[in-house]
């Protein structure tokens, strides 16, 4: 497969479904532990919105659509500077191997570097070898002294009834 064949495209908010699909697929694919509970709407209001939070591509060969990636703009008090954070990236299993990944991470670094971001970043399910490996093979490092926390649901709602 020719690798010039990948188009990256800005998607729109006529792509809420397809977008739905992909989020669909990717958790299927990581066997992602927690409930997807993301719906068209949410995806309108938060991708295409007056306050969008993210922003989303869409990959196409031969115009038919194999991938996304959301990603959306961090701040580091540390540095002073932008950074790029990567939600989620997805290729379809057909299209993994031939390049298109790392395609697409350079289209990513370069939206980081315009952008005058200090850094791209993102996170990997443990259990993703597979995509782990890729990221390491681009050169990324894996950072093993910070921890994620995360608060949701019940304790999300007692902190904030202060």
């Amino acid at each position: 497969m020719n690798k010039t064949n990948l188009k990256i495209e800005n998607a729109a908010i006529d792509d809420c479904a397809l977008i739905h699909q992909f989020i669909i697929k990717l958790a299927k694919a990581e066997e992602f532990p927690f409930d997807v509970l993301v719906t068209l709407e949410d995806l309108q209001i938060n991708l295409f919105g007056d306050s969008s939070v993210a922003e989303c591509l869409l990959f196409f060969i031969d115009d038919k659509p194999i991938g996304f990636a959301v990603y959306y703009f961090t701040f580091s008090t540390c540095l002073g500077k932008k950074g790029l954070h990567l939600e989620d990236l997805y290729i379809e299993p057909e299209y993994q191997g031939f390049g298109f990944g790392k395609q697409v991470m350079q289209h990513l670094a370069n939206i980081a570097t315009t952008n005058d971001c200090a850094r791209f970043e993102w996170w990997a399910l443990k259990t993703n070898v597979s995509a782990i490996q890729f990221y390491e093979n681009l050169g990324a490092k894996r950072l093993d002294e910070i921890s994620i926390f995360r608060l949701s649901d019940g304790p999300l709602n007692s902190l904030s009834e202060f």
